[in-house]
Order: C-alpha cells, then structure tokens, then sequence
C-alpha cells in the first residue's frame, strides 16, 4: 500500500518554487515506485525472502535511492502508518469532554479502516498487505515499536490537553498512560479483524460487518469504563 502526496506550489510564491515542486514530484514519483516494486515482490515471494538490492533492481534503481527514501524493508512496508493515524491525533482536541474524546478516536478508528476498504483498489492493495502481514513473523515483531510510539505520542497529546490538571491533579499522568494503553490496544485489536478478513478473501461487507462489531464492542467497554469518570476531560 503506497501514500500518494501531492506536491503544490503557489502562483504567489518566488521563481524558484515551481522547480522544488517538480524535485517534490520526482520524489514522490520515486518513492511510489520502490513501494509498488516492493509490494509485488512480497506479494510473490513473502517478506522475509526480498531483499532491498531486489526492491531496488524490481523498481529500476540504485539501491543507495531506495536507503535516501526509506530506512528498511519495515519502512517501505508500513510507509502508510501516519496517513492511518492522521484522524486519530485529530480526535484528541482541546476543551472537549471525555465522552467527545472517546467518540472521536472510535470515528477515527472507523474512518481508518474505510481507508483499506474505500474502493476496489483499496480492497485489492488490503488483501495483499494483510497475508503478507500475516505470513511473516518478522513484521509481527517490527510492529510492535509502531505500537508503542503510538501509545507515546498519544499519551503526549492527552497531557497537553489536559492542560493545568497536569499540576492539580498527581495521579492524572498514570491513569491518562493507562487509558492510552487501553484505546491503542483496543485499535489494535479492530486491526486485526481487518487484516485476518482482507487475507481469508472475505466480501467487503462481511469486513465491514466484523470491524463494526469489534469496535463497538470495544467502544462499549471503553465507555462503561469512563462514564462516571472526568480523567478524559480537558483541562480548562
């Protein structure tokens, strides 16, 4: 699965912009094709038997071009990961309460997982990511620190919503770690259900169907853990 950027230059911006928005598409140009030559070869032969040196001779360049856009094999594989998160650190927004906190990472959530089933290339690039995923034993390793930076970063965005509470009150820091915890590990477990119905070749409405339940019963789990509870408010 590949990110697609557009780069966009101003009519209003100095002589020099429009080349440094071609460099932004040869870039991008680039890195769209070490992906694609990179997903069909571990679409063909799994993740762990390619090599970098193949990525490069599959996408026609040198492997030092493949090291100047990406920093692995895992890199490459999970180069999508911040467009899949991008609704999830939208969700956590100032001055809202912990109900409206909670509703918006599960719309995040949700939204995230439309991305893989949005059309049918979608489709068709989220089967191929899931069994490769799937099959390797080294990805399922290499995600992990995704995870962990993910529950770090929202961990930091829930400290600085809650602002001047942080101060007020002492214990606020652990139980907003515990819930960062939590709501990763519940995202994570939706994921999951997505992958292991894209990889059996399950109807779109059937992923659907078994992603919804996933989540809402993780949201039912969330939200009778936070009812009575203000530790998900914003600080004022």
């Amino acid at each position: 699965m590949t990110t697609h950027v557009t780069a966009d230059a101003s009519a209003a911006a100095p002589a020099c912009a429009p080349a440094t928005g071609l460099r932004g598409r040869k870039r991008e140009r680039t890195r769209r094709a070490i992906s694609e030559a990179a997903f069909r070869l571990f679409a063909e032969e799994g993740f762990d038997a390619v090599t970098l040196t193949r990525i490069a001779a599959e996408a026609d360049v040198a492997p030092a071009t493949v090291f100047t856009h990406f920093a692995s094999k895992e890199d490459i594989f999970f180069g999508r990961r911040e467009e899949f998160d991008a609704r999830l650190w939208e969700a956590v927004r100032p001055g809202s309460t912990g109900a409206e906190l909670l509703d918006g990472l599960i719309d995040a959530c949700a939204a995230a997982c439309e991305l893989a089933l949005s059309d049918e290339d979608s489709i068709a690039q989220g089967r191929v990511f899931s069994r490769v995923l799937l099959g390797s034993s080294t990805l399922g390793r290499s995600y992990l620190p995704f995870m962990q930076r993910r529950q770090e970063r929202l961990l930091e965005m829930l400290v600085e919503r809650a602002g001047p509470r942080m101060r007020a009150e002492p214990g606020l820091r652990a139980e907003l770690e515990l819930f960062a915890s939590f709501a990763v590990a519940a995202r994570q477990l939706v994921f999951d259900v997505l992958h292991v119905t894209l990889a059996a070749d399950e109807p779109p409405a059937r992923v659907r169907a078994a992603v919804r339940g996933t989540l809402d019963r993780a949201a039912d789990r969330l939200g009778r853990a936070y009812a009575d509870s203000d530790v998900l408010d914003a600080g004022a």
